[in-house]
């Protein structure tokens, strides 16, 4: 059977590139080796029940319209499930340097575009690597297939075929990031934004070095939603991160490291000290703190620097993670590199993280991922690059399974996920918690960063600094810190109060001028409209802040 493949997942098929394939990349650890005749009976009867595993990718021969997904008539197994072993001794460099070459391996597009490999000869266990084109699904429908051939048995029986079984999740895990659901009044500004035309896309392709221009052309767009003309716009005139070891001219080699997973009780203790931070709190500062370090092994200037990471996010309804397809956003997040103090620093990433849960970003964000789907490939990559560009790294933060889950019958001991970087990204850092651990995973780019080990070595030193501060009950103690702007933000926001208060009197001295302020925070002008406390232009303004407002209202109400 033929079916036409979606604008969204086409668009992740045409982003393919040499220096960054799109394909989503995860490991499973084992402590001991697989029966692989098991191994071929649980993929066999619980991962290719997916039909999607079983079609492969036909482009028109005519190079005009959509692929379609068709069911492959030659499929078989063998073609995609791989048994390969390290050279001795077999330790966890030689894993990573296998893992890297595989990694940047194409597939062969006449078959479906996946596969597994089950390496062998790591120590006394092995690893199974999956390898699944991104087009097929995102990280958070993948995640719940992979984890649903797992079992919480150890004594589970050999898996038996059966089509009319439905595929149920054996385990549960959270949400990517911390947005899962997709409410009515939600979906329609979503609705909204996929009306969006090809032709402001084509504005986007002539002015996209020119972003003042195009923001004023948003502004201006009669025919735009006022939420998706207001995140668009932000987007736009967002300057690129400067090029640095995470950023820049790619090649196609990769380097990978991860981390010994790490006890969860210990990140959380680290939360509670810090005003009920929680655990991803706690991890971004630590993996912003790496950075740092890091960057200043290579020299790199790092006290006014800002860095921006991509995160996705699920909006997909509960219940459908196993409907495979791209159901996810986007959202960009800036790490306070700058702040050398950890203390400040968790407490500024907390700050931060606790804005965008209230921002209707994601939303926004997913109608503009589905507009650009809708293009010809050559415009959705330049659409793509031009917000793509802006971070410097990708980041994935997936709660996993509790309890320990079983494989073929032997114990998983560690799981770890990548998904792929588009544009000048060059950094990955994917983190996984599993059975009360949790893992920090790095994917660089090897000519701009070959020593991803560095940067975990950074992140093991960072995170003992941080518990060492709260077991020695320093945390509580005044940071002094130079180069940090702690001090300069309280000394802003005094100063902001009192002009407030000041501003206040003013306005009851004369309550028939417009209450609104200038760019330059001087009090409008104009006099107010009838029944109104704004002028006729700051009016309009007001109604898309209160319009946005309502919006994450309904995020805080989502995210609770």
């Amino acid at each position: 059977m033929s079916v036409p493949m979606t604008n969204v997942d086409n668009f992740w098929l045409c982003m393919d590139d040499p220096s960054n394939l799109m394909i989503i990349t995860a490991f499973m650890e084992f402590e001991e080796p697989l029966d692989f005749n098991r191994l071929y009976a649980t993929v066999e009867n619980r991962l290719a029940t997916f039909d999607r595993f079983k079609k492969r990718v036909v482009r028109p021969k005519s190079k005009v319209g959509m692929p379609r997904w068709e069911t492959d008539k030659n499929y078989d197994l063998r073609s995609h499930l791989h048994r390969v072993a390290l050279p001795a001794p077999g330790d966890k460099s030689d894993l990573q340097e296998m893992i890297g070459n595989l990694m940047t391996t194409d597939f062969d597009h006449n078959k479906p575009l996946w596969q597994i490999h089950l390496i062998e000869n790591y120590g006394k266990g092995c690893v199974l690597f999956f390898r699944i084109h991104h087009c097929i699904a995102d990280g958070i429908a993948l995640i719940h297939v992979l984890l649903s051939t797992t079992d919480t048995d150890p004594n589970a029986p050999w898996p038996e075929s059966s089509k009319s079984e439905k595929k149920k999740s054996r385990s549960k895990i959270g949400p990517m990031f911390s947005f899962n659901t997709v409410m009515d009044s939600v979906r329609d500004t979503v609705k909204t934004s996929q009306k969006l035309s090809a032709k402001m896309f084509k504005e986007i392709e002539k002015y996209s070095s020119d972003p003042k221009k195009l923001t004023k052309i948003l502004k201006t767009s009669a025919s735009l939603p006022v939420e998706f003309a207001s995140v668009l716009a932000k987007h736009t005139i967002m300057k690129s991160d400067p090029n640095t070891a995470f950023k820049g001219k790619l090649g196609v080699r990769k380097h990978v490291a991860w981390t010994e997973p790490m006890s969860l009780d210990k990140i959380k203790k680290v939360g509670r000290a810090i005003n009920t931070a929680t655990l991803n709190d706690v991890l971004i500062a630590t993996v912003t703190g790496a950075m740092r370090r890091y960057l200043e092994t290579r020299n790199t200037s790092v006290n006014e620097l800002d860095l921006r990471v991509t995160i996705p996010v699920n909006i997909r309804k509960p219940g459908t993670e196993f409907e495979l397809g791209n159901k996810f956003s986007l959202v960009f997040l800036a790490l306070p590199v700058y702040l050398k103090d950890p203390i400040l620093r968790l407490k500024e990433v907390k700050r931060r993280m606790d804005k965008l849960k209230k921002s209707p970003d994601p939303y926004i964000n997913f109608g503009l991922v589905h507009a650009i789907g809708h293009l010809p490939p050559s415009l959705a990559q330049k659409a793509a690059q031009l917000f793509g560009n802006k971070a410097s790294g990708v980041m994935t933060n997936v709660p996993g399974p509790r309890q320990p889950l079983y494989f073929s019958g032997k114990k998983i001991s560690n799981i770890m996920v990548w998904v792929p970087r588009s544009g000048a990204i060059g950094l990955g850092i994917g983190i996984l918690s599993y059975d009360g651990k949790v893992s920090v995973g790095i994917a660089s780019d090897a000519g701009l960063m070959p020593d991803p080990e560095v940067l975990l070595e950074g992140f093991e030193d960072e995170f003992n600094e941080l518990l060492d501060l709260v077991q020695s009950g320093k945390i509580y103690d005044e940071p002094l810190v130079l180069h940090d702007r702690y001090k300069e933000a309280r000394s802003i926001k005094k100063e902001g109060k009192k002009k407030d208060k000041k501003e206040k009197i003013t306005d009851a001295s004369d309550p028939g001028r417009c209450i609104a302020h200038t760019k330059t925070g001087k009090r409008c002008s104009k006099k107010a409209l009838e029944n109104s406390e704004y002028c006729h232009v700051h009016q309009h303004l007001h109604e898309e802040d209160t319009v946005l407002h309502d919006v994450a209202q309904i995020m805080k109400e989502l995210t609770g």
